[in-house]
């Protein structure tokens, strides 16, 4: 039996003038590229599996977070998008194979309306926003749809982690810290004359709320033990985790029975997949409703007022924290891994024989 023919890779910039050559795919030029989305070596990891459970000869993968155009089109070309965190449908959905992405192409609420907050009202507004900026790709295809009858072949994918790096599991009734966060409470520093510093944006303000909760609970339950390190901004949250500062961070995180994974300017962040790959009991926001979401053994909680009680209850029970543990220690093997997701697009490739309708 002949073997398939490897697929070509490679990395896709926006900001590449329209007669730009794609770069063929090297993950430290993934990392140049995509400043601020390292994410290439769970990719390039994610790529080999690919190739491993890949059956169709001839494919092109264009990695990017350009969801407007493309080097080329047709049937055997693959888009996986990244850092697209307004959940867009990419304009040229219609043109290719399939595509593979991040954050989703469908907007996320993430509240409860029914409990009025000024925190669930700015949410409500950001997905407003959202809905607008997706308009013109769900236009596309609901046209696609009616004028073709086929659905088009988009799928969801995990953000995988960023800049973490491989450590040997630690058993989580040894870990000697309770409670772990690393990163930043607001995106980026607003001018004083900018509507978002008056107003907060949703991801300030849950973190300032989860952060006001840590220090009462530090307050009243001192035999909590906490590791937290706050970052001024989101890029600089990117540059600590690489180098050395990657190996510091995550120790401190496998060190840690529990990560805290507040939403960011999205409600998916790495922190959460990061936190599954070393077996932490996760407590988070909302998840949204994407397959390898669903069932995940992590703690969602709706007000961070309410995190003492959850810690008081999850850190009182070693057996039920080990269980959680090995939970989220298969629930990342079997779903989010870079073998179980290139196994997963390589399978959608495989059963999938498209025709590409301009």
């Amino acid at each position: 039996m002949n073997k398939t023919a490897a697929a070509e890779v490679y990395i896709w910039n926006l900001r590449l003038s329209a007669d730009a050559k794609p770069i063929p795919w090297k993950p430290p030029l993934a990392s140049q590229v995509f400043q601020g989305d390292d994410c290439s070596e769970y990719f390039e990891k994610v790529f080999e599996s690919v190739q491993a459970h890949l059956k169709v000869d001839g494919l092109i993968f264009y990695f990017t977070r350009d969801i407007h155009r493309l080097p080329s089109y047709g049937d055997n070309v693959v888009a996986i998008v990244i850092g697209d965190e307004w959940s867009r449908i990419p304009r040229y959905f219609h043109k290719v194979r399939a595509v593979f992405k991040c954050y989703g192409t469908r907007s996320f609420l993430g509240c409860n309306l029914f409990q009025p907050s000024y925190l669930n009202c700015l949410t409500l507004l950001q997905f407003i926003k959202a809905k607008l900026a997706n308009f013109p790709g769900w236009m596309t295809y609901i046209s696609y749809r009616v004028r073709t009858g086929k659905k088009p072949l988009l799928y969801d994918i995990p953000l995988g982690y960023s800049n973490q790096i491989e450590l040997p599991i630690e058993p989580i009734n040894n870990r000697d810290k309770d409670v772990f966060f690393a990163g930043s409470i607001i995106h980026r520093p607003h001018s004083i004359w900018s509507l978002k510093y008056w107003l907060e944006t949703p991801k300030s303000l849950s973190r300032k709320q989860m952060f006001e909760s840590v220090k009462r609970i530090q307050e009243t339950h001192p035999n909590i033990q906490f590791e937290l390190s706050i970052t001024p901004g989101f890029s600089a949250s990117y540059e600590s985790n690489k180098g050395s500062d990657a190996r510091t961070y995550s120790e401190k995180m496998m060190s840690t029975k529990i990560c805290l994974a507040p939403r960011g300017t999205s409600f998916e962040t790495f922190r959460f997949f990061e936190a599954l790959r070393y077996g932490c009991i996760i407590i988070t926001e909302h998840l949204p409703a994407w397959w390898f979401y669903q069932g995940a053994p992590a703690i969602q909680i709706d007000r961070w007022s309410d995190l003492g009680n959850i810690l008081e209850t999850v850190l009182s029970d070693p057996d039920a924290l080990e269980k959680r543990h090995q939970e989220t220690l298969n629930w990342w093997k079997e779903k989010c891994s870079e073998s179980a997701i290139g196994q997963y697009i390589a399978e959608k490739l495989n059963e999938t024989s498209c025709s590409v309708h301009p």
